[in-house]
């Protein structure tokens, strides 16, 4: 017999606003990811839909960490960022991981996904930033 329950949480939803163009943080992004010499261990692939896209982020060593403490923390990772065209920029939302399995009091598991909404939200950070002499579009 199966059983069902649902399990309420507020999430820490982390939104990010750019002046630069949707395709110009894209880029970054995939450059950030695919750049080899990058101190970065975030992997991901980009899912596009019209005006949206869909970042999936990992990182593997951080996921089998957290899954190892908390093996329900396998439903919050890989993590995954909206990336939507807003007005005359790019806008960037991210639900973090460590507010997702916050309610497991899993100390250990928490301090892991606090690291890694750390390393993301650095990339997306550092990603709406508009690069030396970019007006942003």
């Amino acid at each position: 017999m199966a059983s069902e329950y649902v399990l309420r949480i507020p999430l820490d939803r982390h939104v990010i606003t750019t002046q630069r163009s949707l395709a110009a943080v894209l880029e970054d992004i995939r450059r950030v990811l695919h750049d080899s010499a990058s101190r970065s261990a975030l992997q991901g692939h980009l899912v596009a839909a019209g005006h949206q896209v869909r970042l999936i982020i990992d990182r593997p060593e951080a996921t089998d960490e957290l899954v190892r403490c908390l093996p329900d923390a396998g439903a919050y990772c890989p993590a995954t960022v909206l990336v939507q065209a807003a007005g005359d920029g790019a806008c960037l939302a991210y639900d973090s991981v460590a507010s997702a399995i916050s309610p497991y009091q899993d100390e250990e598991a928490l301090a892991v996904a606090e690291l890694f909404d750390a390393e993301v939200l650095s990339l997306l950070r550092r990603v709406a930033e508009p690069a030396p002499g970019e007006s942003g579009q």
